[in-house]
This record gives C-alpha cells, structure tokens and sequence, in this order.
C-alpha cells in the first residue's frame, strides 16, 4: 500500500481551527463517476468545517486516480493505492485507519459511494445531526421519507427484503438502512469503537462490511440517526461494482450469525 499526498494532508497534519472534514472514498474503475461526484463536493457550502478527501484507491486499472488527483487544486487530496483489488472490508480498513491518523477527536468523517449516487444535498442535516449529540449520521434510502429510483423492481425488493431481515436479527431499531456507505462518524467517537475491537472492527471482506460497522457501533451504545435520501441509480455510469445475490446472502448470514452470538 502506497500513499500519496496532496495540500495540507501532505504534510501529515490537518492544521485548521475550523472542524476537519475528510470525505473518505473507495473507487476501483469509477473514472465515469468520480469526477461528478468531486464537483458536487467541491460546490458544497459547509461552513464552520474544512474539507479535505482520502481516496482508497482499489487496485483500479483505469484513470480514477488521475482524475481525483486532478482536483488537487481546489481541495486537499491524499490517496492510499492498493496494488489490486482487495475488497471494500479492506478498502473501510485502510480508509479508517489512515483518516483516524489525521484526526482528531472533534473532526468528522463522511464515507460516500464513489459512483455519484450519494445526495450531498442532505449532508448538512447528517452535519446537524452530529452537532446535535450523534455518533453517526446514517444517509437512509429505506427511512421515511426516502426513496429509490433508478434501479430494477426486483433489485430493490430484495434490498428491502434483506433491510428488513437485518433490523430484526441485528437489533438496531434506529436504522433503516444498513448497507449504504454513505455516513458522517464523529471521529472521537469512531476512534473508540475501532480501539474497543482492534483488528476485528471489520472482519467481513465484501459489502456486508456495513452491516457489521453498524452492528458494532450499536453494541458500543453510539447514538446512531439516519437522514432520509432518494437514492437514484440513474446518477451511475457503468454497471454496479456490488454482486446482489451474493451481497444479500452476505447479510443474511451475518444476521443470523450476529444475533445467536450477541
């Protein structure tokens, strides 16, 4: 693993009195998404934070890279490469440790989809909800009030389906959705969950990673809340990189497994 930085995060420090705030995104092969997605973090107005970004980049073999490294000049950029694709538990595992590294207690971490199916319109109220005594500020297309568009019928049952089985078996009653990336963590308080488990914070290799990063923070009694979003597909160039049957069966063991041990 290699790292690469750009601005302020080069020189390993985030010195600013205003609060941190470091969008941290996975990509592997997102050269068709990742530049939208940079301009809407770019024209975001968050004042009271300075904002920076952490690219996992996940063994792509396109120009993701090159294009995120091209925004350098209008906000810092720090990468972490991964020689090949390993996965989004390791690529959590890499993003989280090297951000916590930067932070402090105060600052805020946002986790985004690289694919532009992110709404950053709600990340103020997410931003609000931390102010207000979160832990974590969870983007819920299954919240009231949200919604999915842009994507097949049976995709979106399933994904219900699974949400569904999840809440009962995993206990998180708060939450509706569990499987998108999309979250603001207070670092202080991410910091003491991931000190409570160590190398075991994430252990699942694939998607169902968020399950369990919920699960966790659940079990170590963080305030978690959710902002409702529509979750449009449409906003997605290329194919979805999540593999639905295998995710979904994914969950499913990881709820039984997490409710008959908890």
């Amino acid at each position: 693993m290699a790292g690469q930085g750009i601005g302020p995060l080069a020189g390993g420090a985030l010195m600013s009195k205003r609060t941190q705030l470091l969008f941290l995104v996975l990509a592997y092969n997102e050269e068709q998404n990742v530049g939208r997605l940079l301009e809407s973090v770019c024209a975001l107005d968050l004042r009271g934070y300075e904002s920076s970004l952490l690219l996992v980049n996940d063994g792509s073999t396109d120009r993701t890279k090159e294009t995120v490294l091209s925004f350098a000049s209008r906000l810092p950029v720090f990468v972490h490469d991964h020689p090949k694709n390993l996965g989004v538990g390791q690529g959590f595992r890499t993003g989280f440790t090297a951000a916590l590294a930067r932070l402090d207690d105060a600052d805020v971490i946002v986790t985004i989809e690289a694919d532009n199916t992110s709404d950053l319109s709600i990340l103020p109220a997410m931003l609000k909800q931390l102010e207000s005594g979160s832990d974590a500020s969870l983007a819920s297309c299954y919240a009231p009030g949200g919604s999915v568009k842009g994507t097949t019928f049976s995709r979106v049952v399933l994904s219900k389906v699974a949400n569904g089985i999840i809440r009962i078996f995993c206990g998180v009653s708060e939450v509706h959705t569990y499987s998108s990336f999309y979250r603001a963590y207070r670092v202080g308080a991410l910091r003491r969950v991931m000190a409570h488990y160590g190398d075991r914070f994430i252990e699942e290799p694939g998607f169902v990673c968020m399950v369990e990063v919920v699960a966790k923070l659940h079990r170590q009694k963080l305030r978690l809340t959710e902002v409702p979003m529509v979750l449009d597909g449409a906003q997605r160039k290329g194919a979805s990189k999540m593999k639905v049957f295998r995710t979904i069966r994914g969950y499913l063991t990881f709820s039984l497994r997490h409710f008959f041990t908890r």
